[in-house]
């Protein structure tokens, strides 16, 4: 929204000052914005589409492996600092690519830390909008099916990083939540079951 009133006050601008400005102008710059949008860089460096080898190295803690249908899953063997929470962290990949990540919190899930956790989020991606349990409940079963249950996923708020990356806050259970990050280039699949339609 800033983004777009600063584009809005410079054309304005240009206008009030007499110069026209052209439609390749205002094209120009929106292009000139989105090009200059940074991709989603998770912790130390991790980013979409690395492999596991590439995860592991980075990350240098103790990681357990495991597989679900298509996809592999890294978890981590200990929770790890998140702003100033701990949280059991999960890579997930697909064809060895890493298309998801989450922080499940399962100690001190209160009400002001869920808040403050909001706030942290909001200060790096913006404004948060609300968030369709069911996008969360279908991204979650492509690892494991009816892990979540939808009447339990609430508060839900949704981010989207500069790149395209769909960021959730969400209760999955009455007293734990997660954080989960959803690659941009798995946000323009449905979530949908589509066999036989």
């Amino acid at each position: 929204m800033v983004c777009g009133l600063a584009l809005l006050f410079s054309v304005c601008g240009a206008f009030g000052e007499g110069t026209p400005v052209s439609g390749s102008s205002i094209r120009d710059l929106v292009t000139t914005e989105q090009q200059q949008a940074k991709p989603f860089s998770f912790r130390n460096g991790v980013s979409w589409a690395m492999n596991q080898q590439q995860v592991i190295a980075i990350e240098n803690i103790p990681m357990k492996q495991s597989a679900s249908s298509d996809w592999a899953v890294l978890i981590s063997e200990s929770p790890v600092q998140v702003s100033r929470f701990s949280a059991d962290l999960v890579y997930m990949f697909k064809q060895d690519a890493l298309r998801m990540i989450t922080y499940e919190f399962t100690q001190d899930c209160t009400s002001l830390n869920y808040q403050y956790l909001t706030g942290a989020l909001c200060s790096v991606y913006g404004d948060s909008r609300e968030a369709n349990p069911l996008i969360i409940k279908g991204w979650m079963d492509r690892i494991y099916q009816n892990y979540y249950q939808q009447d339990l996923i609430r508060s839900a708020l949704e981010w989207t990083a500069e790149d395209g990356t769909s960021v959730f806050l969400y209760y999955f259970t009455p007293e734990k939540y997660a954080i989960l990050y959803v690659c941009p280039t798995n946000n323009g699949a449905s979530s949908y079951e589509t066999t036989g339609l």
